[in-house]
């Protein structure tokens, strides 16, 4: 008989396989509900991390959208979604910049202005089922965070008092720039002048005349491009048939100057895009850039207009033009990289030489009012966009400063009128001849410098389209008015004569006509002396989007 020893169980046990299969079952088991536990407890928390999100995205949105209490919009977001116990950890307020050659943790500025943007945070305790017996608590917290960003627009323009020129100035204006007859109707220019052309929607539509595919808005603007193509893709923008019409009719006319538009407009990092997107649309009027691009394509030559004697008083009003060309760098219309937008003018000499009837005193037959004026850059930027509530509340501060320059009664080469690196050689002018003795004359006014300034226009100002007129220190209430008060008249060397006297009776009744056209004038070219007029054309408080 075999006898049992410890060894011999020890080595029969180790061999036997029966139940084996019980005890890793139970070992699974035990795995698997632990895995289950932990699953349960892992998913309820990614569920928890999701609706939190969701929470905070919504909140990020309505604190964005309401710029005088973000605070109290994401509070009352959080409390009407009423999930579990949701709080608002942090939230800061700041601007934010969509410039892609920016990093993403960069573009946002707490604290910035404009105050455009919000980063919030959201917590919440989510319970937990398992994992509190390993964890020794029965909830954990959870954090989402959410960035979002309101983007305002508002369109405007400086030198905007167009609605008060009449006649057929404003068609001989640009007939002059052209180079040709437009043949420009009241009508026409009118419907120009209300024509709001989005410059996005201007350059997709530039494109197809240029047949570029796919290119960019700022490729196509630095695109070699005629000026019927450009005034064609102008007809194919307007929502405005007449605008549409004179566009086409001016694409007949015009020479086919090629140009760049890239000189005359800086789109910044809209220029990157492809497609026009509605919340980034810069707008202008369609009066101003038509003027723009013929002047861009003028290439710097002198204009010279014959206005005739359609004016009461005057017996012939002969204007000479001649505009600068733009610092480097310094385009018409300027898209910052915080999308802002810049609108400048360019420096400018007008010669207007008017003659007046003298009538029959000493033999005066006409008297000669020669008047110059010189204009340096205006420039308006948008500082700042307020939409606390809509745009019933909203509001739009503009950083303006006026043109300064100078204006003189003299003689001077006229052909020398588009030279802007050398100064003018002024000398005394022939005013007037009578009775074998010349009259002449000089007179000259300087306007200082100036800083920006800031205008704000209201809700209702926009809304009433209110132009406002920013101007420096010592402007003057009127051009011609101030030169020829203070014009001095000599005859023969003598200051004191009565044909001096005779000559200044006749300048004084004519200065408001010749200030009157010196208005329309530098109003149809976007400037003015000492002042800059400016207008908000258009506002729109803009939908808050989520961003990086």
């Amino acid at each position: 008989m075999a006898r049992w020893t410890w060894p011999n169980r020890l080595a029969t046990l180790a061999r036997e396989s029966r139940g084996g299969v019980t005890v890793l079952v139970a070992g699974a088991m035990l795995m698997t509900i632990g895995a289950a536990a932990v699953a349960v407890d892992v998913g309820s928390i990614y569920l928890g991390e999701r609706q939190l999100q969701g929470v905070a995205d919504a909140a990020a949105l309505a604190a964005a959208n309401a710029s005088n209490s973000p605070q109290a919009a994401a509070n009352a977001v959080i409390t009407a979604n009423r999930n579990g116990n949701a709080h608002l950890v942090t939230l800061v307020g700041g601007s934010y910049t969509p410039d892609e050659t920016l990093a993403v943790n960069q573009r946002f500025v707490p604290g910035g202005t404009p105050a455009n943007a919000v980063k919030i945070s959201v917590g919440q305790d989510v319970p937990l089922f398992f994992g509190r017996v390993l964890l020794g608590r029965a909830t954990t917290p959870v954090v989402a965070h959410a960035s979002a960003a309101r983007t305002d627009m508002a369109s405007f323009s400086i030198g905007s008092r167009l609605a008060a020129v009449s006649g057929g100035l404003p068609g001989a204006l640009l007939s002059g720039l052209a180079g040709t007859s437009l043949n420009l109707s009241v009508m026409d220019y009118n419907a120009l002048v209300g024509a709001n052309i989005d410059l996005l929607a201007f350059s997709d539509a530039l494109r197809t005349q240029l047949h570029l595919g796919a290119a960019t808005f700022a490729e196509t603007l630095d695109a070699t491009a005629t000026l019927p193509q450009i005034l064609n893709a102008l007809a194919a923008t307007t929502s405005d048939p007449t605008a549409a019409a004179a566009y086409r009719s001016m694409a007949l006319k015009v020479p086919p100057t090629s140009v760049k538009l890239s000189n005359l407009i800086d789109l910044g990092p809209l220029g990157s895009d492809v497609t026009a997107n509605p919340a980034s649309s810069v707008q202008t009027d369609g009066y101003a850039i038509v003027r723009e691009v013929l002047e861009l394509a003028n290439g710097g030559r002198q204009v010279a207009l014959d206005l005739g004697v359609s004016l009461p008083g005057l017996l012939s009003t002969k204007l000479y033009l001649a505009i600068g060309n733009r610092p480097a760098h310094s385009p018409w219309l300027t898209v910052t990289k915080d999308n802002r937008t810049i609108v400048r003018t360019a420096q400018t000499r007008l010669f207007l030489d008017t003659k007046i009837a003298g009538g029959a005193t000493l033999g005066l037959v006409s008297v000669r009012v020669p008047i110059f004026i010189e204009l340096a850059e205006a420039q308006a930027t948008l500082a700042a966009i307020s939409c606390p509530a809509g745009q019933a509340e909203a509001s739009v501060t503009l950083d303006v400063t006026p043109a300064v320059g100078q204006i003189r009664i003299a003689d001077f080469d006229t052909t020398a009128l588009g030279n802007f690196n050398t100064p003018l050689d002024f000398r005394r002018a022939t005013i007037a001849h009578a009775l074998l003795v010349d009259v002449t004359g000089q007179a000259a006014v300087s306007l200082g410098g100036v800083s920006p300034q800031p205008v704000t226009f209201s809700a209702s100002d926009i809304a009433t389209h209110q132009v406002k007129t920013v101007s420096t220190n010592d402007v003057l209430q009127g051009v011609a008015t101030s030169l020829i008060s203070q014009v001095d008249l000599r005859a023969v060397g003598l200051s004191l004569s009565p044909i001096t006297a005779v000559v200044g009776a006749l300048l004084t009744p004519v200065a408001p006509v010749l200030d009157g056209l010196i208005d329309q004038v530098t109003s149809l070219l976007g400037v003015r002396l000492g002042q800059a007029d400016v207008q908000i054309n258009g506002l729109r408080c803009g939908r808050p989007m989520l961003v990086g």
